[in-house]
């Protein structure tokens, strides 16, 4: 017959800290000791595992109801009855069936031990406790995730690309639009030595995807594994074709002059390119109907903004409960901090003058980008359809 200790804390930094591995370990070995069970002691342990989750999500607490369940366990030690679980049900669940099967439960912290009856009580007590200062600890982070959003403060837990000193986003950039692809730019920035987050592992093209898409939202996913042209082209990453909705790629002739191609022609495309001369009236005109950026109304912003703001504060407190993990954590804050993105986009756009032709073409295609999310082209024609402008905000459009 064999006695069992679970030890267990939801994030695990300093190791002098109350609650820590060594803290935890020595009170119940101690605790054992003076019951006779430091001898047949079996430790099992969850370490950053929110005492909120379930067995399967613990595997240590899983393997204590496992001995308690098959007969094999003859006392259950713990260091407080917040390790044990920070649910009244669980808690209540746990002491019930140890009760049920003579099997004492013995915490240090509290001074519990369920083989008397002050000691059931006491545990009975101790749990409503427990439970409420997981509610109250909740409270007090979600009101400190509101305070810090209120004071303009980030509610990151990882810095992002170009937080730290020795991040050169205009040198990732600078590689960005002379490659083309993701793939390229990684390529440039590992032989140019550009640091990145994680200097043993390098740019990876997948890396250079996340970064490009949230210095610049309007770049989206290319489809059908096309490459995206480069941004000096004047029109780059706007024309989709309106035969498979790729982006067309820009690329100049003998002559100089630039023309726009579908990559994916080789299939049953009625035309394949088109010069950017011939295409280049069409949206000065589409240009034209931008309306003044001080009739611009955005007053939605800032509702949308302290949303976003909101969900971020939610995902990071499920990461800290430990409800989701850190591939999940990471996943949805990107895609917030994609939709953030978007916002000031947009009120960079609000900011920008009249648009001015004579800018060189890198400069001009920004604006444009800016302005649209794409043009789809007619299959035919290789003209910008008339229903094919897709603005950031239809409301910049006057009529």
């Amino acid at each position: 017959m064999t006695a069992y200790a679970y030890l267990r804390k939801s994030v695990v930094h300093d190791p002098t800290r109350e609650n820590s591995e060594a803290i935890q370990e020595a009170a119940v070995r101690a605790m054992a000791a003076r019951h006779g069970d430091a001898d047949t002691l079996v430790l099992l342990s969850d370490w950053d595992k929110s005492g909120r989750l379930g067995r399967s999500k613990r595997p240590g607490y899983d393997g204590l109801w496992k001995a308690i369940e098959s007969g094999a366990c003859t006392a259950v030690y713990s260091y407080s009855m917040s390790r044990l679980a920070r649910s009244v049900s669980e808690l209540t669940k746990l002491f019930e069936t140890c009760a049920a099967q003579g099997i004492p439960v013995r915490l240090e912290a509290d001074v519990v031990d369920t083989s008397t009856a002050s000691g059931r009580m006491t545990a009975a007590i101790l749990a409503s406790v427990a439970a409420f200062e997981a509610d109250v600890a909740g409270e007090r982070m979600r009101a400190a995730m509101v305070a810090k959003s209120a004071r303009g403060e980030t509610l990151r837990t990882v810095p992002l690309y170009g937080d730290r000193p020795n991040h050169d986003v205009d040198a990732v950039l600078a590689a960005w639009h002379e490659a083309g692809s993701f793939n390229g730019t990684a390529r440039l920035l590992n032989e140019r030595r550009v640091p990145c987050r994680n200097s043993r592992r390098g740019w990876w093209p997948s890396s250079v995807a996340r970064l490009i898409r949230r210095l610049d939202p309007s770049v989206g996913i290319s489809t059908q594994g096309a490459r995206p042209g480069p941004a000096n082209y004047l029109l780059a990453r706007l024309l989709r074709c309106g035969t498979c909705g790729t982006p067309l790629t820009g690329k100049r002739d003998r002559d100089g002059n630039v023309r726009y191609a579908c990559r994916l022609a080789a299939g049953p495309h009625p035309r394949a390119s088109v010069p950017e001369a011939a295409i280049l009236p069409a949206i000065q005109e589409e240009v034209a109907h931008l309306r003044a950026p001080e009739a611009i109304e955005t007053a939605g912003d800032d509702t949308e903004r302290a949303e976003l703001e909101s969900r971020r504060a939610r995902v990071i407190e499920s990461f800290m409960d430990g409800t989701i993990d850190r591939a999940d954590r990471d996943r949805r804050l990107a895609a917030i901090s994609d939709a953030l993105g978007r916002l000031e986009t947009r009120s960079e756009v609000v900011a920008i003058p009249a648009v001015d032709w004579s800018q060189s073409s890198a400069t001009l295609n920004g604006v444009l980008r800016a302005l649209f999310e794409r043009v789809d082209v007619d299959p035919e024609t290789f003209q910008p359809r008339p229903d094919g402008y897709v603005w950031r905000v239809p409301e910049w459009r006057a009529d």
